[in-house]
């Protein structure tokens, strides 16, 4: 069976280590609040990863699947579409992306047949109806949060997302909006690579909470071997 860490397995362990620290009853940590610096940790060290300009990593990427849209005319101010042309926009605004060197963290847009939408800039829209060669294919873009897709030659009404966003759990209330804010994705694979777990806690334990962790260590003096986090308030 397939490991895979959570957003409710990086709480528990954060809280694990703090009740070890002590720290002082009138200092108290609720979920939420590490649940907030886990996602906050995290958005940091994907960022610093991506503007190195290699390819985004598999894990950190969540998908939408089955977005609505509808079309919207010109009068909402869209650039470059004629009144001989409509647009569509996605029903709802989609959960922050993390930015890739400057443009939206989408890395995919497509049809549910897997026909892939080629992604671009709003300023882009505005001249591709003039493109001699690529000027009726489908594009996509992004504007204050909402897709926006000029279908040129074919009809679109659902289309799937893949993108790095800044707060995981948003996606998982995003698909399936009647799942109670704030729980929805707790048990679910948490979009990082493991090997940036335990960087990722050092962090909130050193800057949030000033509580530095030491190696590992037998403090239990028993035959069963196990070893305990070493942490230092």
């Amino acid at each position: 069976m397939l490991e895979f860490i959570t957003l409710n397995t990086i709480v528990t362990d954060l809280l694990l280590v703090i009740r070890g620290s002590k720290l002082a009853q009138s200092e108290p940590i609720s979920k939420r609040q590490l649940e907030a610096w886990v996602h906050q940790y995290r958005a940091l060290l994907l960022k610093r990863d991506l503007d190195k300009d290699k390819m985004p990593n598999p894990d950190y990427i969540q998908e939408i699947v089955g977005l609505k849209l509808t079309p919207v005319d010109e009068i909402e101010g869209i650039v470059g579409v004629t009144s001989d042309r409509y647009i569509l926009r996605s029903d709802f605004q989609l959960p922050k992306t993390i930015d890739l060197n400057f443009k939206p963290g989408i890395t995919y847009v497509g049809t549910a047949d897997g026909h892939e939408i080629q992604f671009i800039s709003e300023g882009r829209s505005k001249w591709q109806q003039y493109r001699k060669y690529t000027g009726k294919n489908p594009v996509a873009f992004l504007r204050n949060e909402y897709l926006y897709v000029i279908p040129g030659d074919i009809g679109i009404r659902w289309v799937d997302i893949r993108g790095i966003f800044e707060v995981p759990t948003e996606v998982n209330n995003f698909v399936n909006p009647t799942t109670i804010q704030g729980v929805a994705g707790m048990n679910d694979a948490y979009p990082i690579p493991i090997n940036m777990i335990p960087i990722l806690k050092e962090l909130i334990l050193k800057n949030e909470l000033g509580i530095e962790i030491q190696t590992p260590s037998d403090i239990k003096n028993d035959s069963a071997s196990q070893v305990s986090p070493n942490v230092i308030k």
